[in-house]
């Protein structure tokens, strides 16, 4: 008999045995699977993404929130009360400074005004010749009065005069010189201070009668008029030396009641009339005299024009006329838009009715920011304002005021933050949340590598770098030129030759960031985007440390000053040898059974932006 071949009996095995074969299949896989990850584990290289160094722009900005409000919104209050007589405005309507809002009933301050109005004409107006004749009428008229004042003294002084010395220096007179050694030293002390005051009294009468004989009312003035105020001399002493007299005896009566008590009712009834008398005329000269000086000041007021001080009296009195007159025209105190109007017409206006209320037209965003970010905000910086309730408009506007006062709460310091909003757009209203960017500050044009590239060491700011000859080992192709440019740029920084132009550079940089080719099981791709470009390259040489000096930063990248130029290539991120063999190289288990998925090249790190600008 045959023996059947070695396939049947190894087919009849595995269909009598199929779940023991199934089992040794399986072992023997994943086994083999093991191994052969441990192999290609231990030959694998880290990867490195590397991004060049460009020209760029850093911008630092400062973010808060907060809400919109006018820059004013005022109530405009009356100043004056009455019946509101019209209304010119509408809630809504756009208005400019001194543009009427409203009418108060204002016939009252109209008269009041135009009477202001005259009294300061006559003060500026010529003087009329039948105002001048009359003014020195009254000056006639006044001298005539003071030369019969000054006549009637004349006239009463003489029995004044011989009453007071038989009072005084007659023998049987109540205070003479003989009697007066039953007087008291007081009582005598009263009665030669009266006897002092009438001598001189006497010596001033005796020369002014003497004047007033010489003088009539035909004289000139100047001599009327020194005789008029000699006389008012005279006549003051006179009363003065009455008046002391009458003191004397009052006091003599009042504490010596027996002293010559049959004459002393006579002596101070006569002494009273005398006081009486002498004060009378005194008071008629005055009047004459004040009436001259009267009357010469209405003259001169009419020949020369109104006194200095009159006629700013009088234009300071029209000006309140007229501001009390404007009062009852309300008006716009600046440019704005009227948010209410809580009043109608015909209704009654106090001193302080709120008539409308009145919104500037420039919008406000008020933030608050804490110590930190307010230490770098200054009045002008730009700012990018947005609104929640206003999709896609983005505003601009400037810092207009930083508070440089704090305000403390629960231990945290906050500044309040003022930006006055230029774009002007009337979904923009009082009251709607902001969210504002404010530009700190912002350098153009300057040396950029991503922030993510730099490390620190003791200090000082280092970069991965790797040398042309290790990048130029990992780019094949079309890549090695670019990477020998590339290269040559990092000599440069490093104090070597740098051997190719800028043309050539750009020229390398653009096939670069076009081309993408395998390298082993690594994938190496220079791609770009808008701002910022990367390529990832295996190699099994770690990267050198590269020191720079670094400038200003923003979110994403950082200025260089020195250390690199524009195009070197640095390290922003390593990826560790078993994750890049993990994610780039090792084939799917599944593959080996037939379920293939989508092939292509793994590991890529495409570009993104960040903040700043390059190229």
């Amino acid at each position: 008999m045959k023996k059947p071949p070695i396939l049947s009996r190894v087919l009849k095995f595995i269909r009598r045995r199929k779940y023991t074969v199934i089992i040794i299949v399986i072992v023997c896989a994943v086994g083999g699977y093991k191994i052969y990850q441990a192999a290609i584990i231990a030959n694998a290289v880290p990867q490195y993404v590397l991004s060049p160094v460009r020209t760029g722009s850093i911008i630092q900005t400062v973010s808060g929130t907060g809400q919109v409000s006018a820059s004013n919104q005022t109530d405009i209050l009356s100043q004056v009360s009455g019946t509101i007589t019209g209304i010119n405005v509408s809630v809504g309507q756009a208005v400019y400074q001194g543009q009427l809002i409203a009418t108060i009933d204002s016939k009252n301050a109209s008269i009041s005004l135009q009477n202001s109005k005259l009294s300061y004409a006559k003060l500026v107006q010529p003087a009329k010749t039948t105002d001048v004749s009359n003014a020195q009428n009254s000056i006639d008229q006044a001298y005539t009065s003071a030369f019969n004042a000054a006549s009637t003294i004349y006239l009463d002084l003489p029995n004044i005069v011989s009453g007071m010395k038989d009072l005084l220096y007659g023998q049987a007179g109540f205070i003479s010189d003989q009697r007066s050694s039953y007087l008291t030293s007081t009582a005598r002390t009263y009665r030669e201070t009266a006897g002092i005051e009438y001598d001189s009294a006497v010596n001033l009468y005796q020369a002014g009668m003497l004047e007033f004989k010489s003088t009539s009312r035909a004289s000139a003035t100047s001599t009327i008029d020194k005789m008029l105020s000699d006389t008012y001399t005279m006549i003051k002493a006179m009363s003065k030396a009455v008046s002391d007299t009458q003191t004397a005896i009052t006091f003599i009566t009042t504490t010596q009641p027996d002293y010559y008590s049959k004459d002393a009712a006579t002596a101070a009834s006569s002494v009273t009339a005398w006081a009486s008398q002498t004060n009378s005329d005194l008071s008629s000269l005055a009047s004459a005299r004040n009436s001259i000086d009267s009357s010469e000041n209405s003259y001169t007021t009419l020949v020369t024009g109104a006194d200095t001080i009159d006629l700013e009296q009088a234009r300071l009195t029209l000006q309140q006329a007229q501001q009390t007159y404007d009062n009852y025209f309300v008006r716009a105190p600046y440019d704005g838009v009227i948010g209410r109007i809580p009043v109608s017409v015909y209704s009654q206006a106090g001193g302080s009715t709120a008539i409308a209320t009145i919104i500037g037209k420039q919008n406000i965003a008020t933030i608050s920011l804490d110590e930190v970010d307010a230490a770098k905000v200054k009045n002008g910086q730009p700012v990018n304002v947005t609104f929640d309730a206003i999709d896609g408009l983005v505003a601009t506007g400037t810092v207009s005021q930083v508070d440089l006062i704090g305000i403390v709460t629960q231990g945290v310091v906050s500044y309040s933050v003022k930006i006055n909003i230029d774009t002007r757009d009337e979904r923009i209203k009082p009251g709607m949340s902001v969210n504002t960017t404010i530009i700190a500050n912002q350098k153009d044009g300057v040396i950029i590598v991503p922030s993510a590239a730099i490390k620190t060491q003791s200090g000082k700011s280092y970069v991965q770098t790797f040398d042309a000859t290790t990048l130029g080992s990992n780019i094949p192709g079309q890549f090695a030129s670019t990477t020998r440019q590339f290269g040559s740029s990092t000599a440069q920084s490093s104090g070597r030759q740098f051997a190719s132009s800028s043309e050539q550079l750009s020229s390398t940089t653009r096939t670069f960031a076009s081309s993408t080719r395998s390298l082993g099981s690594t994938s190496n791709q220079f791609s770009s985007s808008n701002t910022v470009r990367t390529t990832t390259i295996s190699s099994a040489t770690a990267p050198k440390q590269t020191f720079i000096t670094i400038g200003l930063s923003d979110d994403t990248n950082t200025e260089v000053i020195s250390g690199l130029g524009r195009g070197d290539l640095v390290v922003t991120r390593t990826i560790a040898a078993s994750a890049a063999q993990t994610t780039a190289t090792t084939p799917s288990l599944l593959s080996g059974l037939g379920a293939r998925t989508g092939g292509g090249t793994g590991g890529v790190r495409p570009g993104g932006t960040g903040g700043a600008t390059g190229r």
